[in-house]
């Protein structure tokens, strides 16, 4: 910039002074050289032109030039520089798309899952139930059972100590062999009435 400033004021200055000086030596007035054109003139204007132009071409033209390329040189990085923006933006864009898809498929496989689980949790806890109960039955049929075998072997003891009994009393009697049979028979009767009923016989 400071070269391309030398070189106007140096133009400038040998624009305005060279026609003076041809003027001036034509003899001519200034209105003169003005009206009337002179070689002189002409040639020095020229020469002047040209040396302009030498010079701007020389300091001036090449960081002009040099200037505009860095200029559109800075435009054009800045546009690619936004173009990449744009497109990791849109990138990430489709990847945050993406991630939130996986999430929401996560999440719905996650609850499917857990659904699952907690039926076959439900279902399991079903069938322990079943079991205990299915074992708590068994057990107390058991206990029933035992407990009427107990019964029977119990009435099988008052039967004996009953039929005890009645021996004795057929002993004691003396009846005859008849008498002592249909006794007998009568008792079993009273004892088999007696078991239905769940009651001993006196």
């Amino acid at each position: 910039m400071i070269a391309l400033r030398r070189v106007v004021v140096i133009g400038s200055l040998a624009a305005t002074a060279l026609p003076v000086l041809a003027s001036e030596e034509g003899g001519g007035g200034a209105g003169a050289a003005l009206i009337q054109p002179q070689i002189g003139t002409v040639f020095w204007t020229l020469l002047t032109f040209l040396i302009l132009v030498v010079l701007l071409r020389l300091f001036a033209w090449k960081p002009l030039l040099g200037a505009l390329q860095a200029r559109e040189q800075s435009i054009h990085d800045s546009i690619e520089h936004a173009r990449k923006d744009r497109e990791e933006a849109e990138s990430l864009i489709v990847q945050h798309k993406e991630l939130l898809d996986q999430a929401r498929r996560e999440r719905a496989e996650a609850v499917t899952e857990g659904q699952r689980d907690a039926e076959k949790l439900k279902a399991e806890i079903l069938d322990e139930a079943r079991k205990q109960r299915e074992q708590l039955l068994a057990q107390t049929q058991t206990q029933v059972e035992a407990g009427l075998r107990q019964a029977r072997a119990e009435l099988r003891t008052v039967a004996v100590d009953l039929a005890i009994q009645a021996a004795e009393k057929l002993i004691s009697r003396n009846l005859d062999e008849p008498a002592q049979r249909r006794l007998v028979e009568e008792y079993l009767a009273d004892l088999e009435r007696s078991g239905d009923s769940g009651t001993a016989p006196s």
